[in-house]
């Protein structure tokens, strides 16, 4: 499961260029029970790189090796004009595990290295409004959020910029702008255009061209819908040769459990697939022990985009193969940063170069476990300095 790094040092051993990839005629199937494949069409690409590698394998191989290691990079670079006075920001705490494990905590740091006031307040992903009404009605001068779209809770976007509350968004759809009264959004298309792609790269660089992914999402979430066509499309555009399934399913199948037995019913139906890949980490919670009692665990490496802890615990384990971060933490410091910054009234200059959140591939367990060491949620090096000294505190 764990091929790159090895791999990637002999090519730079054998001074193996990689080189550009190439277009390929593709054709897309639909199959029984709604399920999409995408396959190539032809016996495989006829352009190859130096050394006589596949210029698709050889782009993947690029794109994972760029992403092996951090650059310490954050997505804001223009200090606060002035240390802002003390204000309070609402934030919006997803049902979704991810919400109360990683990014409260970092909206917690966050609001404490500023002296700000944090209220938490719950709210459903499927229905998000009657919680944003609580904050609104309690009087936060910002409300944060993630995972939701305008058009899931327009009364309260009309409430809030009437109440003059603007609201910042990571994780959705919608395009930030004054006159909608959403100011940011991290983590968008921006972000997932780039891991959906990767984490395309990494299987057909770990399967060298052979890979038949059983893509699992919940397209109830805009952002994963185009999360999973990137990656569909670099699936596509990197390997002739390999294949793509999609199965969709419910918020409700997760919170429920039965994410697991949906998986091993696909892979007892399609035994050539051997790779599922999941479109964020809470997904793949229990499905490697029920393909491990199904006896379907040597069929496929399980994977994905958005690692929660217990990825890495998989990958510690051997369990998993790779997946990529998604800082979530990171995320509620950004959200912060641009409340700072409105509240001394300056412009989010640097808003849409910052919503491509920083990322990296973990697929080594010492990487995994040196995450899950410090809360399990992966921080950009230095970030939270960073964001200290560019706001004066």
């Amino acid at each position: 499961m764990r091929k790159f790094r090895s791999v990637l040092a002999v090519m730079a051993v054998a001074g193996i260029v990689v080189g550009a990839c190439g277009d390929d005629e593709k054709s897309t199937d639909t199959t029984a029970g709604g399920s999409t494949e995408t396959t190539a069409a032809g016996g495989g690409t006829e352009t190859t790189a130096a050394g006589g590698e596949d210029a698709g394998l050889a782009a993947a191989r690029a794109n994972v090796e760029a992403h092996l290691t951090a650059d310490g990079s954050i997505g804001v670079t223009i200090p606060l004009t002035a240390v802002p006075e003390k204000h309070t920001i609402a934030w919006m705490e997803c049902d979704v595990p991810t919400c109360a494990a990683y990014l409260t905590p970092g909206f917690k740091a966050a609001t404490e290295a500023l002296g700000w006031d944090l209220q938490i307040f719950p709210m459903q992903s499927a229905d998000p409004g009657p919680g944003i009404q609580a904050a609104i009605d309690a009087g936060p001068d910002y409300i944060a959020m993630t995972g939701v779209v305008a058009a899931q809770f327009q009364p309260q976007v009309d409430a809030a910029k009437a109440a003059g509350i603007p609201l910042l968004s990571c994780f959705g759809t919608d395009d930030p702008s004054a006159d909608l009264g959403i100011y940011m959004q991290c983590g968008d298309e921006n972000f997932v255009s780039k891991t959906g792609p990767l984490m395309a790269d990494w299987a057909i660089v770990d399967s060298e061209g052979a890979a038949n992914v059983l893509v699992v999402s919940i397209p109830d979430f805009p952002v994963l819908v185009v999360e999973t066509d990137a990656y569909k499309a670099q699936m596509a555009a990197n390997c002739s040769t390999c294949k793509v399934t999609e199965l969709n399913v419910t918020l409700d199948d997760l919170i429920q459990g039965k994410v697991p037995d949906l998986v091993a019913s696909a892979l007892q139906a399609d035994s050539s697939i051997n790779y599922v890949f999941a479109s964020f980490g809470d997904l793949p919670g229990g499905v490697t022990a029920t393909l491990a009692s199904a006896g379907l665990a040597d069929q496929v490496t399980v994977y994905g985009q958005d690692f929660s802890t217990i990825d890495l615990e998989e990958i510690v384990a051997g369990t998993q193969g790779a997946w990529s971060a998604d800082p979530k933490g990171y995320a509620a410091w950004l959200m912060v940063d641009a409340a700072a910054r409105l509240s001394l009234g300056m412009e989010l200059t640097e808003e849409r170069d910052a919503a491509a959140l920083p990322t990296i591939i973990i697929d080594e367990p010492a990487e995994a476990q040196a995450i899950i060491d410090v809360g399990g949620d992966w921080m950009p090096p230095g970030a939270e300095d960073a964001f200290k000294a560019l706001w004066g505190v």
